[in-house]
């Protein structure tokens, strides 16, 4: 009787061994670009504070781009490209808003500051120095009284006429200029504006052109409004913090913010003249 022997099943061998290193996937390391692409691009946020951190939002876009490149290259060692997109979306995002935003109020400011240095034009024609004076004052002040009311109350108060006369000089010269026979005003151009975190301020440039000038040297002269203004109801009340003349156009310089004292107030005398 014979006996039928089993064959033993075959023992596994390297191919086998093989499959199973294939089917566990390669590691791949997160891109460190990608990483701080997403970082900056969150960061950029604070473009809306300051255009100075666009540079943020410019890092995230330009380390995003290389770094998405990078990983597309080598994607059996690299991943993250989801990561580097978000940063690049993240940068252009915050980046091009707030230039958007920054523009447009740079705009909508010019077009207001404008609108007063017309009406400050008129005011240097036809106004007296009391009325320079009185546009000198903030728009809270001006809407309760009059400008000779002013003008007096103020004199009065410093008890010295002659400290009044220096601290209108530039309105008298001005106003002496362009009341001279033949002379001619316009307001030339806002050359610049700005935000000190407090009010916003313009610089109103005016020529003041005479052809028959005494002497012929004040032919052509120029003066300077510094305009300041605070939003109220949305839209901006301005006045004259200082009128400069004569002036040398593209010449000012903002001065440095005045030192707070410990009770809320600066050096300025609180009339900007």
């Amino acid at each position: 009787m014979s006996i039928e022997q089993k064959s033993s099943a075959p023992a596994a061998g390297p191919a086998t061994a093989s499959v199973i290193e294939n089917e566990i996937p390669a590691y791949r390391a997160i891109s460190p670009g990608a990483v701080v692409s997403l970082i900056f691009g969150i960061l950029a946020v604070l473009s809306y504070a300051s255009l100075g951190f666009l540079a943020f939002a410019v890092i995230a876009v330009v380390i995003g781009f290389l770094s998405d490149r990078k990983i597309v290259r080598m994607s059996d060692v690299l991943t993250g490209r989801s990561i580097a997109q978000a940063g690049i979306g993240l940068g252009l995002a915050f980046g091009l808003t707030a230039v958007t935003i920054t523009t447009v109020q740079t705009f909508i400011r010019e077009s207001e500051a404008k609108k007063f240095a017309r009406v400050y034009e008129e005011v240097l024609k036809k106004g007296s120095v009391q009325d320079l004076f009185f546009y000198g004052q903030k728009p809270e002040l001006r809407k309760s009284t009059t400008a000779e009311k002013l003008y007096n109350e103020v004199a009065t108060k410093g008890g010295n006429p002659q400290m009044m006369e220096m601290q209108t000089g530039s309105l008298r010269a001005a106003k002496a200029a362009v009341s001279a026979p033949g002379a001619q005003t316009h307001f030339e151009k806002i050359e610049a504006t700005g935000d000190d975190g407090t009010s916003v301020v313009a610089t109103a440039l005016y020529e003041i052109h005479n052809d028959k000038p005494a002497p012929p040297a004040q032919k052509e002269q120029f003066a300077l409004a510094i305009l300041r203004g605070t939003k109220n109801g949305g839209k901006y009340e301005w006045w004259v913090e200082e009128l400069r003349f004569p002036y040398t156009p593209s010449s000012y310089v903002a001065a440095a913010k005045a030192v707070d004292d410990g009770h809320g107030h600066g050096s300025d005398d609180g009339h900007g003249h």
